[in-house]
């Protein structure tokens, strides 16, 4: 049995599925079980899987009949895995041909550790790269101003490190059912890690998080029209806070020290999803403008 899966979730992710699996295949660390998981793709997608599984016995596809939407696809995957390590895979992503032998090396030292998350850069059109984000050790205060720090200090594509398959099971079986929804879900399910601080970083290996891939029609690529992240951000914001604040309050930290993590929820919001009650209420008057001048 492979030691680290490595779940690929598509749908109609032609463009760059090839590269995404090159880059698979590329690892130094062979011990790996590659399965894509392809959710009713439409166009190439199929063929192109079709055409990486006949090439290295390491890769398995699941096609399903029909679209069961993005977060069942990569639940899918989890719950499929039977290896001690797991990490999701974006199609359109790509890492350095060191990133699953330095991040299993990383929870192999720290055994304690429960999620590795790699150096992050964010790359644009073009290969113009931004946001290059390193995991920062956060040290000599206590937990609850190490958490808050966390909250401000990484990139949510650290999502997609390399985690202990049994723990991230558990964080997702609790929190997707709680907030089943792919829109800021990321963010949620690596907060236990911090606060609970069982997560570890390494700079010597890159994640590439790529922003330029087509739409796909599943939801999760394309800028919304004004009014429909109005309406996302009403129906969503209430489950985010209290889902947050049920991950908070579960760790029975010291009453003072949960008061102030759970104090930077709507900061927290505002400042990593551009999402709070004021902005919604300024997006609002904006729409009722656009609306008035008959522009939306």
């Amino acid at each position: 049995m492979a030691r680290v899966t490595v779940g690929v979730p598509v749908y109609n992710g032609a463009p760059m599925l090839r590269e995404c699996l090159d880059c698979l295949l590329s690892q130094t660390f062979q011990d790996i079980s590659i399965v894509i998981s392809d959710n009713a793709s439409t166009d190439e997608t199929p063929e192109i899987c079709a055409e990486y599984a006949a090439k290295d016995s390491r890769i398995r596809v699941v096609r399903h009949s029909e679209n069961m939407g993005p977060l069942a696809n990569f639940r899918y995957l989890l719950d499929h895995a039977d290896t001690e390590f797991f990490m999701w895979r974006a199609d359109d992503d790509l890492s350095d041909e060191h990133f699953v032998k330095e991040l299993v090396a990383v929870l192999d030292a720290n055994p304690k550790s429960q999620l590795a998350i790699p150096r992050i850069v964010t790359e644009h059109e073009n290969h113009v790269r931004t946001i290059e984000s390193s995991f920062q050790p956060i040290d000599g205060i206590d937990l609850a101003d190490r958490v808050v720090k966390r909250l401000y200090n990484y990139h949510v594509s650290g999502f997609y490190g390399l985690w202990r398959k049994k723990y991230l099971h558990e964080c997702v079986s609790r929190i997707w059912s709680a907030y089943p929804e792919p829109y800021a879900g990321d963010h949620l399910t690596m907060l236990p890690a911090f606060l609970e601080d069982v997560a570890i970083g390494s700079d010597r290996t890159l994640y590439v998080q790529r922003t330029y891939s087509p739409p796909k029609g599943d939801g999760l690529r394309g800028k919304p029209r004004l009014s429909d992240r109005v309406a996302l951000y009403e129906r969503l914001l209430p489950k985010f806070y209290a889902c947050f604040d049920a991950e908070v309050r579960r760790r029975a930290f010291p009453a003072e020290q949960e008061a102030r993590i759970l104090r930077e929820r709507r900061r927290f919001t505002r400042t990593r999803l551009r999402a709070s009650p004021w902005r919604v209420f300024r997006l609002k008057v904006k729409l009722l403008a656009r609306r008035l001048f008959g522009s939306e």
